[in-house]
């Protein structure tokens, strides 16, 4: 994929934007909560073009980065360490990491306990942490789907199979040929009533599997706020640790 180097006007940071080349008509360009940009484009639109158009759409681009930046809990971090937090179900989640012989993570209260042999490891303490919160997800995200499931049911679909994995622009997607739903591995990062959104827009792709007309006006049926609360998710929950 081409890249672009913009300077961001208030900052004077540069950073990178993708170029998307697609069959198309005109442009788009998104910025994303993982703080990816990506502008997608003609096949026959020039670099110069794309340059020239990112340059004045500079000050909405870094506007875009700074409000997601805001979002402090929900953030990236690359490190994992006492003191520091992640957000879990909406709440702020502390870290606090010990030293000791038996290797386990558990969560007691807003607390996350990650215990190792040398909690300076940070290989260690990713790999002990990653692993707990990938069952904490997968547990609680398929209670969720197993609540909504009853209302495709009755149109006899069969209970889709679950599953987690970190993506990069997606809450979630799903195979209807495989029967499968996989979600995003930092969803429950958000609050319920927002990993819901993303559980009945999935379950609903198994009756209609396109975004048609049809497929919103059954997801309005069951969740009247739906908009609101996508809203909301892509706004303030970030991709990522």
């Amino acid at each position: 994929m081409e890249k672009v180097s913009i300077i961001l006007p208030t900052s004077q940071k540069t950073v990178e934007v993708n170029l998307d080349r697609k069959t198309m008509k005109t442009c788009r360009l998104k910025v994303y909560p993982t703080q990816e940009i990506v502008l997608s484009i003609p096949q026959t639109v020039p670099i110069e073009w794309a340059e020239e158009f990112l340059t004045d759409k500079s000050s909405w681009i870094e506007s875009k980065l700074e409000s997601f930046q805001r979002t402090s809990g929900y953030a990236a971090t690359d490190e994992i360490r006492n003191g520091f937090s992640i957000k879990m179900l909406g709440e702020d989640m502390l870290f606090v990491l010990t030293e000791c012989d038996k290797e386990q993570v558990y969560s007691e209260g807003k607390r996350i306990y990650i215990c190792c042999h040398d909690p300076d490891d940070q290989e260690k303490v990713w790999k002990l942490f990653e692993s707990w919160w990938r069952k904490q997800a997968k547990a609680i995200l398929q209670k969720r789907a197993e609540y909504w499931y009853p209302i495709i049911e009755k149109y006899g679909v069969a209970m889709p199979k679950v599953a987690v994995r970190k993506m990069k622009t997606l809450w979630g997607s799903c195979s209807v040929n495989r029967g499968a739903i996989t979600f995003n591995f930092y969803l429950i990062k958000a609050r319920m009533p927002y990993i819901d959104y993303v559980i009945l827009h999935e379950l609903t792709h198994f009756l209609y599997p396109n975004h048609s007309k049809q497929f919103y006006m059954f997801l309005s049926n069951y969740m009247p706020d739906w908009k609101e609360r996508k809203c909301i998710l892509d706004q303030e929950v970030v991709h990522g640790l």
